[in-house]
């Protein structure tokens, strides 16, 4: 039997990083997730990429924007 994925909608995803404000990589600050209050306050700040932890040792790259765009 195959083992299941986590979707990246099934579990916040832990941000690690954003891009953005000075146009350079910054960390989040601890515990940080990706919910839509969160992406919301983010791109609000002048946010436009995080790198979010979605699995033990696979991070993904998601545009803040695009995420915003989906929830409007």
């Amino acid at each position: 039997m195959s083992r299941k994925h986590n979707a990246l909608h099934s579990r916040p995803a832990r941000v690690m990083e954003l891009y953005g404000k000075d146009l350079r990589w910054e960390r989040a600050e601890p515990h940080l997730r990706l919910t839509d209050e969160t992406i919301a306050r983010l791109t609000h700040e002048g946010y436009t990429m995080a790198l979010v932890r979605v699995g033990l040792w696979r991070t993904r790259r998601v545009s803040l924007i695009r995420q915003s765009q989906r929830l409007s």
